[in-house]
């Protein structure tokens, strides 16, 4: 049986291709020549399939111009940052093949019912793609940093996994790649500086957000909402050195860790409990009950956040009880990526939030917050796993329509389980209701 090598070029795109296919959508691509101008007669229909023809060989001439050049760089260049892209590149996509024939094996779905042994191996699968894809990034952007002009084509592969993933709200790690991006000019959309300011904004690195929100500031098009986010960033920076130290103090305490194992991988959480006791003892509680095993996370929204923790699974589901509301206290947390928070209901009668609202349901903050802090007990926050926030499965459970389609499965706690905790009972005091036995 004779084997079919593919060009070293073509691997590298397809690699990259595969990996954003199997988490929710291919890579984007350049939009297609403008249209020609209106013809002065009527076509016949032979002239208008011609046309069409050669548009669509146009398209496809400069589509496959785009993959043969896709990350290349010159064979004999042998310099130590060229050395080290290729070989970040080739582990890539070895690690990329390897996480494909375990997606192929398990139906390209990881469901609560998978045995262990195949849940584990395509986790760690998953988690290995991920880090060789950081690293290739990585080494691409160290790459066009050296010399912008030179590495063009690499600069291009960068710009569209940064569109591709940045708008799927993965903006883990993305700092060095997006200013290497930028460093191009001629490259620079308005689609680039979008979500460069996001990667910039979402990870807490105020120069990248502010230098790509700014320019599309200056040019009439940066969206409302990011043009708020864009002048709360003063605001936000200080709360972030304020919580850089807080952190620091962090390490010195005996601060509870809780872990989750959802179908996108393990998420290790540290528990603010000087900060918000008894929503961590109530969490603490819920853990130790087995309450989060096999929920659904049933709300994920790009760019803000991703719940879980309801009984029912649609946003209307507690344990039974609810909890004296921790979030304005004089030292309380703020929001953050992957800050752990607690939501609040309605007051139906007089239609304001209620502040002892809060239960079981909890969310990860995919950004900074600042609307929500002091408004929301922020008791908690992830300390590893938080590149799987941008593999969730974007879903809204609460909408009764969603709910409806069978072929719409969230993603889902696992198994929870308490790492550390400190010496005392963690038993929370019901403000309604009353505690599960």
């Amino acid at each position: 049986m004779t084997s079919v090598t593919l060009r070293p070029q073509y691997s590298l795109f397809w690699a990259v291709c595969l990996f954003a296919i199997l988490f929710r959508g291919a890579v984007g691509q350049e939009s297609g020549p403008e249209a020609s101008p209106p013809p002065t007669r009527k076509l016949t229909p032979e002239e208008r399939q011609e046309r069409k023809q050669a548009k669509q060989q146009k398209e496809q001439e400069a589509e496959l111009k785009r993959i043969e050049s896709f990350g290349v760089i010159p064979e004999d260049d042998r310099s130590p940052l060229a050395d080290a892209y290729r070989k970040a590149a080739e582990e890539f996509r070895k690690a990329t093949a390897e996480f494909a024939d375990i997606q192929a094996r398990l139906q390209f779905r990881l469901n609560p019912n998978v045995p262990d042994t195949d849940r584990f191996r395509w986790l760690e699968k998953l988690k290995n793609n991920y880090e060789k894809l950081v690293a290739m990034r990585n080494a691409a952007a160290n790459l066009v940093l050296s010399d912008p002009s030179r590495y063009e084509p690499v600069a291009m592969m960068l710009r569209e996994m940064l569109i591709t993933e940045v708008s799927a709200d993965r903006s883990d790690h993305w700092s060095q790649g997006a200013r290497a991006v930028l460093s191009c000019e001629n490259l620079v959309t308005e689609d680039v500086l979008l979500n460069a300011g996001y990667a910039g904004f979402s990870t807490c690195d105020w120069e990248l957000a502010t230098l790509a929100w700014s320019k599309l500031a200056e040019k009439g098009k940066l969206p409302e909402v990011e043009s708020r986010m864009l002048q709360e960033i003063p605001a936000i920076r200080e709360s972030w050195a304020i919580e850089l130290e807080r952190r620091k103090q962090d390490e010195q305490k005996n601060n509870p860790r809780v872990e989750f194992l959802t179908s996108k991988g393990v998420i290790e959480i540290e528990l603010f409990e000087d900060e918000a006791p008894e929503s961590v003892a109530s969490f603490i509680y819920l853990v130790e009950q087995g309450y989060y095993n096999r929920k659904p996370i049933f709300l994920v929204r790009r760019h803000w956040l991703a719940q879980t923790g309801c009984e029912k699974g649609d946003g209307k589901g507690t344990a039974g009880y609810t909890i004296a509301f921790e979030g304005n206290a004089p030292n309380h947390r703020k929001h953050f990526r992957g800050s752990l928070a607690i939501p609040l209901g309605l007051d139906t009668e007089n239609q304001t939030i209620d502040p002892n609202s809060g239960g079981a349901q909890f969310y990860f903050s995919f950004l900074p917050l600042p609307l929500f802090d002091g408004k929301h007990a922020v008791f908690g926050r992830i300390v590893s796993g938080i590149e799987i926030l941008g593999f969730l499965k974007e879903v809204n459970l609460t909408d009764e329509e969603q709910r409806k389609d069978p072929n719409l499965q969230p993603d889902r706690v696992i198994t929870s389980r308490v790492l550390k905790k400190r010496n005392h009972d963690y038993r929370p005091t019901p403000v309604l209701g009353r505690l599960p036995r």
